[in-house]
């Protein structure tokens, strides 16, 4: 063996340096996950995670609401009802005229403070140190002012989907990157809006302008189907129960797994865990093969698909 010159004063190849690998990134080589939720005084946040627990994938953030700021403001519109109601008494208009100055500030204040909650929003972080800190890699974000739709965008902000719930399902559908619209000159990038101060404001002058991306054709749509246990207590007594509460009861089973469906086929399935706030999710072999229209699915939207269905189901 050659002995190693330890003077050789040729040009030494410059080290490559591995680059770094976020959680998208491993979302493509893992076909089975575990999503765990919790619950603290900052909010809600769930973890994904692999079969191999050393390997830290995402981390999902929903901020909690300013509780605080909703409490000063409903307390403010209660005392401008208040102030509405005792002034004209005293002095000596109609106590009918004073009632319906005082309904009417009541249903305007109350429509203003809903209006300026912050939407109810996730981002998916890198579940490393100063994950946190660096923009999300995927953001949902609940679209038209409502609950029951959310638009998914990816790390440049573009719409990569929405989510929506109709006919009692959660369904997500997957298109190609659509950049949002241009501002005005004399406006900031809407872009950024529902992240900011303006909130379900935003969001509900958005749907009433219709300026919300969508695809022009026909989408890729995945729907998540709820498969309850009903051998419990509650189906039990509701079966005893005649009439519509008894229904209700029946009908009010905790989730046993979700069934993930692109048509008649299943691409995945989420398995309860701890109590209903964990979720074993495995995917279909075939998951990433095309379909016969040539489309295939995206695992972020699968994704964002079962951690809204988590969050969800965990809160009934």
């Amino acid at each position: 063996m050659d002995a190693i010159d330890l003077d050789d004063d040729r040009p030494q190849q410059p080290v490559e340096m591995v680059p770094p690998i976020d959680g998208l990134d491993l979302l493509v080589d893992g076909g089975e996950f575990i999503l765990v939720r919790a619950q603290d005084r900052f909010g809600e946040r769930i973890r994904v995670g692999i079969r191999d627990s050393a390997v830290r994938v995402l981390l999902v953030v929903r901020p909690r609401a300013n509780r605080a700021k909703f409490v000063a403001m409903l307390a403010g519109v209660i005392v401008t009802v208040f102030i509405a109601f005792a002034v004209p008494i005293g002095i000596g208009l109609s106590p009918l005229l004073a009632m319906a100055l005082a309904i009417t500030i009541a249903v305007f204040g109350l429509v203003i403070v809903l209006l300026t909650q912050p939407v109810r929003e996730y981002r998916f972080h890198d579940d490393l140190p100063g994950g946190l800190d660096r923009p999300p890699l995927l953001t949902l974000i609940e679209r038209s002012g409502k609950q029951s739709s959310y638009a998914l965008h990816d790390e440049k902000g573009r719409t990569i989907g929405d989510i929506a719930r109709r006919l009692g399902k959660w369904r997500v559908r997957a298109f190609e990157p659509i950049d949002p619209p241009p501002p005005p000159e004399d406006e900031p990038d809407p872009t950024f809006a529902p992240i900011g101060v303006t909130g379900r404001l935003y969001a509900w002058s958005v749907a009433m302008s219709e300026e919300e991306p969508t695809p022009s054709g026909p989408a890729v749509e995945v729907s998540a189907s709820i498969v309850r246990d009903y051998l419990n207590l509650a189906s039990i007594i509701g079966g005893l129960v005649s009439g519509p509460i008894g229904l209700v009861l029946a009908l009010s089973g905790p989730w046993k797994r979700i069934e993930f469906r692109r048509g008649s086929g299943v691409l995945a399935i989420g398995h309860r865990l701890d109590e209903g706030n964990a979720m074993r999710l495995e995917l279909d072999p075939g998951f990433d093969i095309a379909g016969g229209d040539g489309d295939w699915f995206d695992r972020r939207h699968l994704l964002a698909l079962a951690v809204l269905s988590l969050s969800f189901e965990a809160d009934r």
